[in-house]
């Protein structure tokens, strides 16, 4: 544990008793100066938003107003009523047209002096009849499907079906290269819609009214946005983003938190994240007549300015303050500390083994008494020294005969661990074998099968071709000797017909045994990849088995679908299939009358599940888990080794990469389920 002089020890304790507090009472008072500062500053952010949000709204009303005033004076009904009989959708118009719209362009020139960027007059059915600034981008037929989101088709739609005037939200216009809004109106005669005027504005005056943001902050700024489904867009350029264009829609992902309560309607300020990242203290307002959400916003830096400076201040005169204790205690350290130095060099003489050194009592009371301890300490320590030097050397020889006693049992573990090690190589070697016999033998009991099933189709043919060659003998004996009827002779031909017949589809039944029996042999044995059918990998294999299920009352059947092709081992669904089917009937039907055992499959796009399930006996719940480890059965007296499911385990483990599950119901019945991932 490192000690400290009493001069550092001094320090500390004035810095505790003089700073700590000073320290505590400046930081409680900086920081409700931090709150009440934020707290005023937030008032009159909260004040120029409002003033804003006024702005915007009696900018929106005075151009309502002056649609609405339009859309009721006589002028615009007296057009409606000349340009509707004139106006042909889709056809040639009347002569009188043209010459009537450039009336109304010197009629209504002074829109344009006025600020507007276009009027337009629509039918109560959704025709362009006149536009003041001739622009041909404009459709000749507004399309009021509530599906179409823009600016114009919202204000028809509001004059046509809500007879309401109203204005749009800003977005950005390709043909003019700037964000435009529409302000419409509904022009009606006695109660009865007859069109609708439509003013076009720019954002110039919105943009005027955003930039005067008032104060001494640089930093502040008006963000103005309007929200459409899924997207919102500014309605005002931003002043830190000139990539930013007005009425361009920008995915929902992108708002920022005080936006996104402006356009939901919240009141609300507070410290929030904008577009570039930047902390700013925001103010968050709805704007209900256009809908719009604006965000009053200055940056945090500059808002805390004043506070940084005054605590910038405070930690100059902790400094200074830091200086001076450091000083004092300094000096009255060394005045402290001095008769303590000779009895420190004395101490070193004790730590280098002079434990027979002595010191002489002087100095002040405290420093005297100390050193008439410290002599009694030196000559208790030269006595504990010469005991602990004894005490050592024993122990070491104790500790050596330890160590050497843990050496002998480390060397016989090794050799423990190496015997082991090649007992658990030698069980692998010896399962591996027991496995390929297995294999083997089933392979034989296939053969044995076969064989069997071959015989029974051969032994027909071959009485079939006694009687074949008996009735010709006889036939021939008939004409040789001129007793050979037509009757006779028909009834031999009728006989020789049967015996081909009966020789032909026993030849074809052995034929089909063979090739089943070799398609499976040569599958079993095929250790490559290969695309194959599974359904007909299953009926092939079944025809093979047939020796063996015939030995059981099972109906055994295939569900597979035939469109199920798989790219993978065949051989290795052979082994798979074999034994859970041999393992079902074996062990799940004996003393049966009768019993189903189905096969079914099912493949996704990178998943095969197969299911081979019976009615048979049931697995005990408490063999369910032990059923997959070798050499574990039940018939061990009668045949069975134990290594069937062991094989379909290892082989849809290791080989096939998947799973494989087994339920069952004891009196009920067993279902293996396997999954295995498969390739294209």
């Amino acid at each position: 544990m490192r000690r400290y002089n009493l001069s550092t020890m001094l320090f500390v304790w004035l810095l505790l008793s003089v700073m700590t507090p000073t320290v505590i009472l400046s930081g409680l008072y900086l920081s409700s100066f931090k709150h009440a500062f934020l707290q005023q500053e937030q008032v009159h952010l909260s004040q120029f938003a409002d003033n804003k949000v006024k702005q915007i709204e009696d900018y929106i009303s005075e151009r309502i107003s002056d649609v609405f005033s339009l859309s009721q004076s006589v002028e615009t009904v007296e057009a409606f009523s000349q340009l509707s009989p004139l106006y042909r959708h889709g056809g040639e118009q009347a002569q009188q047209y043209p010459q009537l719209l450039a009336e109304l362009k010197k009629r209504y020139q002074h829109y344009q002096d006025d600020g507007y960027l276009d009027l337009l007059l629509i039918s109560a059915s959704g025709d362009l009849l006149f536009s003041l600034g001739m622009n041909s981008h404009f459709p000749s037929k507004v399309n009021l499907d509530p599906e179409t989101v823009s600016g114009l088709n919202f204000v028809v739609k509001r004059a046509k079906y809500f007879l309401e005037s109203s204005s749009s939200s800003f977005e950005y216009d390709g043909p003019s290269e700037q964000a435009v809004a529409f302000i419409g109106s509904p022009v009606l005669v006695q109660g009865r819609l007859i069109g609708i005027v439509v003013l076009q504005v720019d954002s110039q005056i919105i943009q005027k009214v955003t930039l005067e943001v008032g104060g001494s902050r640089s930093s502040r700024e008006v963000v103005v946005a309007a929200r459409q489904g899924d997207y919102f867009s500014y309605q005002v350029e931003l002043k830190y983003d000139a990539d930013a264009i007005v009425g361009e829609p920008q995915p929902i992902s992108a708002l920022s938190e005080s936006l996104s309560k402006a356009l939901s309607g919240r009141r609300h300020i507070g410290v929030d994240i904008d577009y570039r990242a930047v902390e700013v203290l925001a103010a968050s307002r709805y704007i209900p007549s256009v809908q719009w959400g604006l965000v009053f916003k200055e940056d945090m830096s500059e808002v805390v300015q004043v506070y940084d400076q005054i605590f910038q201040l405070g930690l100059l005169i902790l400094f200074v303050v830091l200086i001076g204790v450091l000083l004092v205690s300094g000096l009255l350290g060394s005045m402290l500390a001095k008769p303590f130095e000779s009895m420190t060099q004395m101490t070193r003489s004790i730590t280098s083994g002079e434990t027979d050194a002595r010191i002489k009592p002087e100095g002040f009371r405290e420093s005297y008494e100390l050193a008439l301890c410290f002599n009694q300490m030196s000559h208790a320590l030269s006595l504990a020294r010469e005991t602990l030097e004894q005490q050592v050397e024993e122990r070491t020889l104790e500790l050596t005969n330890e160590i050497d006693l843990r050496q002998n049992k480390e060397a016989a573990l090794a050799e423990s661990y190496k015997k082991l090690n090649l007992s658990m190589k030698n069980l692998q070697a010896m399962q591996s074998q027991l496995i390929e016999s297995e294999k083997m033998a089933a392979l034989g009991g296939l053969v044995a099968g076969f064989a069997h099933e071959l015989n029974t189709p051969i032994g027909v043919a071959i009485t079939a071709s006694s009687l074949l060659l008996r009735e010709l003998t006889i036939l021939e004996q008939s004409y040789s000797s001129d007793e050979l009827t037509e009757a006779v002779f028909k009834q031999y031909l009728d006989d020789i017909k049967a015996a081909c017949t009966l020789l032909e589809k026993n030849l074809k039944r052995s034929a089909s045994l063979v090739r089943d029996f070799k398609l499976v042999a040569v599958e079993q044995t095929n250790l490559h990849k290969e695309k194959f059918v599974l359904r007909e990998l299953i009926e092939s294999l079944l025809t093979s088995l047939s020796p063996e299920t015939k030995k059981y009352p099972v109906e055994i059947s295939n569900r597979v679908r035939e469109d199920i092709v798989v790219n993978s081992y065949p051989g290795d669904f052979y082994q798979v299939f074999t034994n859970l089917i041999l393992n079902s009937l074996i062990h799940g039907f004996t003393g049966y009358r009768d019993g189903g055992l189905i096969i079914d499959a099912s493949m996704t796009e990178d998943l095969l599940t197969i299911t081979v399930s019976d009615n048979g006996k049931g697995i005990p719940e408490k063999n369910c888990s032990s059923i997959f480890e070798p050499f574990f059965t039940t018939k061990r007296g009668n045949g069975g080794s134990g290594l069937g499911l062991s094989i379909v385990y290892n082989i849809v483990k290791q080989k096939l990469h998947g799973d494989i599950k087994v339920r069952s119901t004891l009196g009920q019945g067993t279902e293996f389920i396997i999954t295995c991932p498969v390739e294209d």
